[in-house]
């Protein structure tokens, strides 16, 4: 079983529930809204699967999920994720976080360590989006997995639709590179917009 815990901003803890209905195979009006996504990044991996002679893929029901946290403001980050010190945000809007891009990306891979460390879970994702396209991270033992939504906003602007779209696509692009991870793809996390891979191993070198 693995188990995966998230600290969630722009997505509003909605990874968890999807992830959370993909691993208790919901279906219907109780199943995951990603479902289209879902299926047709499994048939990716089902491709791959078979030419290099596998005989399945990885089933999403061995996934549980510990927690998913929806933490939207510093003080959450300090108090619940027990970050000492995170990234200074360029703004607090009621206290909640605003980072650029640079920012977004480094405070969502201490938000996803934190989640997995205080839970003890397998896997943490991080996500979190303040002006620009946000920042997302899935965190293991060994792996950073890094990137962002393909869609720009702004938190201070306010607009709806914009934030939005931002959050649809930061949604899609966490399940597209969760599923792709957790079968070995790395070539298909790769070849999408923005990802940046960093082996944990190759730090201790730095």
């Amino acid at each position: 079983m693995i188990t995966i815990a998230t600290a969630e901003c722009f997505t509003h803890g909605i990874l968890a529930r999807e992830i959370h209905a993909l691993a208790q195979g919901y279906e219907d009006n109780f199943g995951s809204n990603y479902s289209y996504l879902v299926n047709k990044v499994l048939k990716d991996c089902l491709k791959d699967a078979i030419m290099d002679d596998k005989c399945s893929i990885f089933d999403l029901t061995d996934l549980s999920v510990t927690c998913g946290l929806f933490i939207p403001t510093l003080d959450a980050v300090k108090s619940i994720l027990q970050i000492e010190n995170p990234v200074e945000p360029l703004e607090l809007v009621k206290g909640i976080k605003v980072y650029d891009d640079d920012g977004d990306v480094e405070m969502s891979i201490l938000m996803a360590e934190a989640a997995k460390k205080i839970s003890n879970s397998s896997i943490g994702i991080g996500t979190t989006a303040g002006i620009g396209y946000g920042g997302i991270a899935i965190v293991d033992d060994d792996v950073i997995i890094s990137t962002s939504s393909d869609v720009s906003a702004n938190l201070i602007d306010a607009d709806s639709n914009n934030l939005y779209m931002r959050q649809k696509s930061g949604i899609e692009k966490t399940l597209k590179i969760l599923i792709y991870y957790l079968n070995g793809n790395f070539y298909r996390i790769n070849a999408l917009q923005n990802v940046n891979i960093i082996y944990k191993w190759s730090l201790s070198f730095q």
